[in-house]
């Protein structure tokens, strides 16, 4: 009965909106900021479209393409999108109401072992006499937007100490492994693409995942994760413990007032996204 709670609440709130000339009525869209195009962000709502379809309930699901959360933020606070995704941080900055946790994501920092003098922990790149080269994600990526945040929580991993590069992480790793960069940095699930296709064999010889432990990063946005020991094969290789990151829950929200404008729309994309989100997301 997958579906039973999201459909019951539309029912509810449909019985208190029923429109009283029905023929006059507008076509409803409802828009949601989704990301970059075929990257994991976009995936929500393009899973929601035809399931909403399928509803019949009067009203159209659309997919607004952006650059990732930061500008899904934008874009809902400015009433330019009805939901969005987004790192919690980011939608508890603009106060918006958020729906739930969708799923989650975690920074894995991938670094040069030559370069960064066999660094285990991130703290060691503060060691290494010299600014330490970290491409932290394209702009408005949330994999940026939780660097920038983690710096501001301690200042020791700020311009003082890395010079950071807005390139994502896929495109990072092989300059990373050639030693033009330093660390490549991502948010991501357990066991992304793009993680797994930096885990080849005899990635091993030149690149280690790093623990992002720093004490200073824990906030009420942000709480410690334990990456397996068996997630990368080889970018753990030679580990014999677990490796130690951040869990940034990505959550749903919604623009304000949607649930009184539109009670109905809002109740089934809502129920249906935390319905289906976490399995879509699972790794």
């Amino acid at each position: 009965m997958p579906h039973t709670i999201p459909i019951l609440l539309v029912l509810l709130l449909s019985l208190s909106t029923v429109p009283a000339f029905a023929g006059d009525a507008k076509p409803v869209v409802i828009k949601f900021c989704g990301g970059p195009k075929g990257l994991s962000y976009e995936r929500l709502p393009n899973t929601l479209r035809p399931i909403i379809d399928g509803f019949g309930l009067g009203f159209t699901l659309e997919t607004v393409e952006t650059k990732g959360g930061e500008e899904n933020v934008e874009k809902v606070a400015k009433g330019e999108c009805d939901f969005g995704i987004a790192p919690n941080k980011l939608a508890h900055k603009r106060q918006l109401p958020i729906d739930g946790t969708v799923f989650h994501s975690y920074p894995h920092l991938v670094c040069n072992q030559e370069r960064t003098k066999g660094a285990k922990e991130i703290g060691d790149l503060l060691d290494q006499g010299r600014k330490i080269q970290v491409a932290v994600g394209d702009i408005g990526s949330a994999s940026k937007i939780v660097w920038d945040s983690l710096a501001e929580l301690d200042s020791d991993f700020g311009a003082d100490h890395f010079v950071t590069m807005p390139l994502g992480f896929t495109k990072a790793v092989p300059l990373v492994m050639n030693g033009k960069f330093d660390c490549a940095w991502t948010v991501s699930g357990i066991g992304s693409p793009a993680l797994k296709a930096a885990d080849y064999p005899g990635s091993s010889k030149v690149l280690r995942l790093v623990q992002v432990n720093d004490g200073d990063f824990n906030d009420d946005d942000y709480d410690f994760f334990v990456i397996p020991s068996n997630a990368y094969p080889n970018l753990q290789a030679g580990w014999f413990k677990d490796v130690k990151t951040i869990d940034v829950p990505v959550v749903l929200f919604h623009r304000r007032g949607l649930e009184n404008d539109q009670p109905v729309a809002y109740g089934a994309i809502f129920g249906e996204a935390m319905r289906v989100g976490p399995d879509l997301f699972k790794e």
